[in-house]
């Protein structure tokens, strides 16, 4: 049996994923192969308010920042591994947002 070596830096390249940048605009195709998920469901978390889009003008065409694709992203996660729907992700954002609300509120207080 022949061993065939496989170099570090071959095997690092081969995993990394691309990351988005930041202050760029990606399109509606571009987002869903980032984000590796069909177009479909970019529009679903659009339509449940769970992803916001840019919108460019002339066009009006719909795009998409880092953050926005970070969070598809992890929309994806939170299905493949706990199996929510899009109702229960929207609660869980929403509850998060407000503990961040309150956190903010909070060191406020405390510095006044």
């Amino acid at each position: 049996m022949k061993k065939t070596r496989v170099s570090k830096s071959h095997v690092c390249r081969a995993v990394e994923l691309f990351q988005p940048k930041p202050n760029m605009f990606y399109s509606l195709d571009v987002a869903a192969h980032l984000a590796s998920v069909p177009r479909r469901a970019i529009l679903i978390y659009c339509r449940a308010g769970l992803v916001r889009p840019v919108n460019l003008p002339p066009y009006g065409a719909m795009a998409f920042t880092e953050e926005a694709i970070h969070t598809i992203r992890r929309i994806e996660r939170m299905r493949a591994v706990h199996g929510v729907n899009v109702v229960w992700i929207k609660t869980m954002f929403d509850l998060l947002d407000e503990v961040e609300r309150l956190r903010d509120e909070v060191r406020f207080l405390r510095n006044a």
